[in-house]
């Protein structure tokens, strides 16, 4: 097995996080669906669901974030707009 570079690292939670951040911002646009459609009973069983995987996603969201590297700057966007 191969080592992973530190700035292949940087990179990798810099994607992680990223992907974590959309995760939560659809949870977050759902619960606000939920709150404008469905009946009481059926609103609180999924905003409970909704609510408990936010709270795991922002439990991992805090755990990878100690691993960024704040003198490593990528901007994921234009990173692939550079790829071929």
């Amino acid at each position: 097995m191969q080592e992973m570079a530190p700035a292949d690292f940087q990179k990798l939670i810099a994607l992680v996080l990223a992907d974590l951040t959309i995760r939560r911002t659809l949870l977050e646009n759902r619960e606000q669906e939920v709150n404008q459609e469905m009946r009481s009973l059926e609103k609180d069983a999924e905003l409970e669901d909704l609510d408990n995987q936010i709270q795991a996603i922002q439990a991992d969201y805090h755990h990878y974030r100690d691993f960024v590297d704040p003198n490593f700057k990528i901007d994921l966007d234009q990173y692939y707009r550079g790829m071929k």
